[in-house]
C-alpha cells in the first residue's frame, strides 16, 4: 500500500557530486513528505516533495476507503434495525466492551508503526476495528426505530462531510490552529473521562446529555484539523498513513452516531 518513491520529486541542498557520494555510502531515507521544500542542514536526510497530482490521488484513496467503511456499517445497522434483530440477546456483550476492544487495537496501531505500515497486518487490524464498531452499534440500533437510525446515519454522514469540507477548503485563518485544537481537545478528553466514570456509578440522564454534547464537540473540533492534515495544509502529508487516515474518518462518523444516539435516548427519558 506504500506509494512509489520514484513518483516524487527529491529536494536536497548538496551539489550533485556530493549527493552521488552519499548515495553510494548509505541508502536514501525519507524524513517526511511535504508539499513545499525548506532549507535544511547538509547532514539531514533527503526530503521528499510530492506534486499536486499525487496528493489528489492520495486524498481520493483516503476518502474512498473511508466511504466504503461507512457504507458497510450503515447498511448493516439499517438491516439490524429493520429486521428488529436482538444482537445483544444473541451476543450478550455490552456495546462499550466492543468499543474498548476497538480502541485497544487502535492504540496498538498508533504505538507500533509496523502495525500501520506492513501488509496484511494493517488491513487485518483495520477490518477487525471496523467489525468491532459494527458490533457496538448493533447493540444500540436494536433499541431504535429504523427511521431514527436512518436519520442518525444521514446526520452523521452529513456532519462528517461538512466539517471535513471546511477543513479542506476554508481559509486556515478561520480554522483552529494546532495549539488551540490541542488545548481544547485535552480539556474535552478529561471532561469525557470524568463523565464516563460518573455514568458508570450514577445513572443520570443529565450526565448522559452532557457526555453526548462533549463527545460531539470533541469530534467536531478534530475533524477540520484532520482534514487539513490529509490535504497537506499542515506542511506534512501522511503519504504512508492512508489506511490510518481512512480509519480516523470512519471513527469520527461512529462517534457522531453514538453522540446522536445518546441524545435520542435522553429525549426518550
Amino acid at each position: 500500500m506504500h506509494p512509489r518513491l520514484d513518483r516524487f520529486r527529491h529536494y536536497q541542498q548538496q551539489p550533485q557530486q556530493q549527493q552521488q557520494q552519499q548515495q553510494q555510502q548509505q541508502p536514501q531515507r525519507v524524513l517526511f513528505v511535504t508539499r513545499r521544500p525548506e532549507p535544511r542542514p547538509e547532514q539531514e536526510p533527503i526530503i521528499v516533495v510530492i506534486d499536486d497530482a499525487t496528493l489528489k490521488a492520495f486524498v481520493r484513496c483516503v476518502y474512498i476507503v473511508a466511504l466504503i467503511f461507512i457504507l458497510v456499517t450503515s447498511i448493516t445497522w439499517l438491516a439490524i434495525s429493520w429486521t428488529e434483530f436482538d444482537f445483544y440477546g444473541a451476543v450478550p456483550v455490552p456495546y462499550f466492551a466492543w468499543i474498548l476492544l476497538a480502541f485497544l487495537l487502535l492504540m496498538i496501531m498508533n504505538c507500533v508503526p509496523q502495525a500501520r505500515h506492513i501488509f496484511p497486518i494493517n488491513w487485518g487490524i483495520t477490518i477487525i476495528i471496523v467489525i468491532l464498531f459494527i458490533f457496538a452499534g448493533a447493540c444500540l440500533v436494536g433499541l431504535m426505530p429504523v427511521l431514527i437510525v436512518l436519520a442518525a446515519l444521514v446526520g452523521s454522514i452529513a456532519t462528517v462531510a461538512i466539517f471535513y469540507a471546511c477543513g479542506a477548503l476554508c481559509p486556515q485563518k478561520l480554522l483552529p490552529g494546532v495549539l488551540c485544537t490541542a488545548c481544547l481537545s485535552c480539556i474535552l478528553v478529561i471532561t469525557l473521562f470524568i463523565l464516563i466514570v460518573l455514568i458508570i456509578f450514577i445513572r443520570n440522564a443529565i450526565i448522559g446529555l452532557v457526555f453526548a454534547i462533549s463527545l460531539f464537540c470533541l469530534v467536531v473540533l478534530m475533524m477540520p484539523f484532520h482534514a487539513q492534515y490529509i490535504h497537506g495544509r499542515l506542511e506534512i502529508v501522511p503519504m504512508f498513513e492512508m489506511l490510518h487516515s481512512s480509519l480516523t474518518i470512519y471513527i469520527h462518523f461512529v462517534l457522531i452516531f453514538v453522540a446522536i444516539d445518546y441524545l435520542y435516548h435522553y429525549h426518550e427519558l
